[in-house]
């Protein structure tokens, strides 16, 4: 993830509620699991696709990553419901 993305989303996550904060946190973690290239690769896509795909993959775990620090830091107890 670049610097300039990385503060983009904390800027955008200083206008957000602690609600709508871990909404995106879970929305981007569940959006992160699992992968398209392995099948992208049986499929015969092309390299240049299948390299862009794993590029947007990792940034999608970063920025959940990120989302969940930053939840972190505001006392946001991510989970506890959830298990």
């Amino acid at each position: 993830m670049k610097k300039s993305e990385k503060n983009e989303i904390l800027q955008w996550a200083a206008t957000k509620s602690d609600a709508q904060l871990e909404k995106e946190y879970y929305d981007g973690v569940y959006d992160s699991l699992g992968t398209l290239v392995d099948g992208m690769i049986e499929l015969g896509y092309d390299l240049v696709d299948i390299k862009e795909r794993k590029e947007y993959e990792k940034f999608l775990r970063e920025k959940s990553d990120l989302i969940g620090w930053i939840c972190e830091q505001r006392g946001i107890e991510l989970w506890k419901d959830r298990e």
